[in-house]
């Protein structure tokens, strides 16, 4: 498959650790989503794809998790370019990722279904064990359904009045005793937003504000300024007889004087001393307070971070978040893929490891190769000491002349990277 490749995902089998599968966009050639698959804790991959139904163009925006009989389950957009039609497409695969089936199509009778997310419920102590749970937005609105029983459920909508803009960028995920969190970022009021459920995502509680952030929708910095960096959430969490947190990160302004709005974004001028930095918030009592925001990593110098994944170890609590950096870059135009963890809930941070071997330059014009430049988002995964990371690596292809236009909706060039850590 040599179609373009971004927005990576990668989930381990809790019940299988060395099964791992991972998925990116794969638009220019084919347009099933690529999926990717190891055997052997990530020492080898094969590679694949899914299958087209009949009016999908092509696929995009892909999320991944395993149900606890070792079936793999992927959620893709289907998108007739035509009718300009976006359908929430599960597939699932009985071997491991090598083959993958058409299941069902999960946002009913919308239109216009955006930016899903899965996850899957592994506790054995949860009334709800292996329910699905897929999170998304349809224009405004944010959207739940589940798995259980074999059956997806009707969609139900769990944002409200709160979510004056867009609800793009959500993120889903359950504690050990089965409660389930949607958290989601609204482009109107740059308010966060979390609602909870605790009878298996049947319904959910009114939204309550978590964050704000200072930019809205997305952040252009000089490696990502046509596309822009989207402000999404990253959410997990650790429940034990000690502890019932929760965690979300996303990326945002510095908030610095003179980097607190939408105006202020660098965009092309790597010159501007605004700059984007990693945000982390967290509950401590199941989420019904939170913690003011705070940097995980605010360097003095002029550089960019954006789109983070945090996953959270469930046997040790150990927190992880990967993201994109220019620190190493003399122009701020060349990412490398940097590493930090917490032992301690995130109270406090490791001094940032960094990942790739060679840098990325997406920073070039709009046009042929890298029009999506890197996505949307980053994968990570953490299970029994191992966290398997998974991004958008373009170390290979020459750097173009800076493009005037900014984000658009079609996919750009590149491959999905996966690497221990």
């Amino acid at each position: 498959m040599l179609g373009w490749r971004s927005e990576a995902a990668i989930r381990i089998n809790p019940l299988a650790p060395a099964q791992i599968i991972s998925a990116s966009n794969n638009i220019l050639f084919g347009g099933g989503q690529a999926e990717y698959y190891s055997t052997d804790g990530g020492a080898t991959w094969g590679q694949t794809s899914l299958p087209l139904l009949g009016g999908d163009a092509f696929h995009s925006d892909p999320t991944i998790d395993w149900t606890s009989d070792g079936t793999a389950w992927s959620i893709t957009i289907g998108i007739d370019a035509f009718a300009y039609s976006l359908q929430l497409r599960a597939y699932k695969s009985t071997d491991h990722g090598a083959t993958w089936t058409f299941d069902a199509t999960i946002s009913g009778s919308q239109r216009a279904a955006d930016k899903e997310v899965i996850w899957v419920d592994h506790s054995n102590s949860s009334p709800y064990h292996d329910n699905l749970y897929v999170l998304w937005h349809n224009g405004s609105q944010v959207f739940v359904t589940r798995r259980t029983g074999g059956v997806w459920q009707t969609p139900l909508q769990v944002s409200g009045g709160e979510t004056s803009g867009t609800g793009i960028g959500g993120d889903i995920t359950t504690n050990a005793d089965g409660v389930v969190f949607a958290t989601w970022p609204d482009t109107g009021s740059q308010g966060i937003f979390m609602a909870r459920s605790a009878d298996g995502g049947a319904s959910f509680s009114t939204p309550q504000q978590i964050a704000s952030t200072f930019d809205y929708f997305l952040v252009s910095v000089p490696a990502d300024a046509y596309r822009g960096a989207l402000i999404y959430t990253s959410t997990g969490t650790f429940k034990s007889a000690l502890h019932n947190d929760i965690y979300a990160v996303w990326n945002d302004l510095s908030g610095a004087p003179g980097c607190t709005t939408a105006f202020d974004e660098p965009r092309y001028n790597t010159n501007s001393s605004c700059k984007s930095r990693i945000w982390f918030a967290r509950s401590t009592d199941g989420g019904s307070t939170w913690s003011a925001p705070t940097t995980i990593n605010n360097q003095s110098s002029v550089n960019d971070q954006f789109l983070p994944a945090l996953a959270v170890d469930p046997g040790t609590g150990r927190l992880g978040v990967t993201y994109y950096d220019t620190v190493d870059s003399l122009n701020r135009l060349r990412t490398d893929v940097w590493y930090q963890s917490s032992f301690d809930g995130g109270a406090t941070w490791s001094v940032p490891l960094k990942l790739t071997t060679a840098e990325t330059d997406e920073s070039g014009a709009p046009y042929g190769t890298n029009a999506n430049q890197y996505g949307d988002y980053t994968g990570l995964s953490a299970f029994a000491g191992q966290l398997f990371p998974a991004w958008t690596d373009r170390r290979f292809l020459r750097p173009r002349p800076a493009g005037r236009w900014r984000r658009p909706r079609p996919a750009g060039r590149g491959c999905c990277s996966t690497a221990p850590c």
